[in-house]
């Protein structure tokens, strides 16, 4: 097809072609015209520093707060205190967005902490799998309510499936199509999509190394409750 031959192996990839995919999505994020979107969806291009290696992470709220100064000190506490690991920090300005632009803040400067900023999350994290040389779907709750644990498959089904999705995946296997296992990152349990059939599913594509993680989480996502605003669909070059 047109664009395979933008890839050594399609629909494999290598650490190379990944980290490029990785830097083509972030760049889709930072470009779009997102508006309020910006204040409950946000992705960052991370690093793991020990190996130096890029995965994409995606922090998405499950529930809006009733009052808006308790959504902006959230994301405030949000922005400042998750994933470390990353050599640049990328925050946004969720209160005023005249640009619609990321803003930059000092990763060493975390926002003060308030009990009325939590809320329930969702962080997906993309990784790029060692053995399938594919992407893959890595996702963990936090802040639920008091007495739900977050790492719960009930939780997981209740709170990120679609009820379309529910049949189809609890009949998978064993524990549906929804598999756990120590996170490749922080060795704490987490929550994965397996891989196994992504390569069926992406060679029916014809896509472009900007495109490639757009058309993937197309494919894998919405099962989990991950889609990316249609506004990342314009084309990069076009911004």
């Amino acid at each position: 097809m047109a664009h395979h031959d933008e890839f050594r192996q399609w629909p494999f990839l290598n650490e190379e072609e990944f980290e490029l995919a990785c830097a083509f999505f972030d760049q889709r994020y930072v470009r779009a015209h997102l508006g309020p979107t910006r204040q409950i969806f946000k992705i960052r291009h991370r690093r793991i520093a020990t190996s130096g290696n890029s995965y994409i992470e995606i922090l998405r709220l499950l529930q809006l707060p009733e009052q808006p100064d308790e959504l902006s000190a959230m994301l405030e506490r949000l922005g400042g205190g998750f994933g470390e690991s990353a050599d640049v920090e990328m925050n946004i300005d969720s209160k005023d967005e005249e640009d619609d632009q990321e803003a930059l803040r000092d990763p060493d400067s975390l926002p003060g902490y308030t009990p009325y900023a939590q809320q329930p999350y969702v962080m997906y994290e993309i990784h790029l799998h060692p053995t399938y040389r594919l992407p893959t779907l890595w996702f963990t709750l936090h802040d639920l309510p008091a007495g739900e644990p977050t790492f719960d498959l009930d939780a997981i089904y209740r709170y990120l499936v679609p009820p379309q999705y529910k049949d189809n995946l609890r009949a998978l296997g064993v524990t549906g199509g929804i598999s756990a296992a120590p996170h490749p990152v922080t060795d704490v349990p987490a929550f994965f999509i397996h891989p196994c059939q992504t390569k069926e599913a992406m060679e029916k594509f014809d896509c472009t190394m900007q495109d490639y993680l757009m058309v993937w989480i197309g494919l894998v996502g919405s099962c989990v409750g991950l889609w990316v605003p249609p506004e990342m669909a314009i084309s990069v070059d076009a911004s």
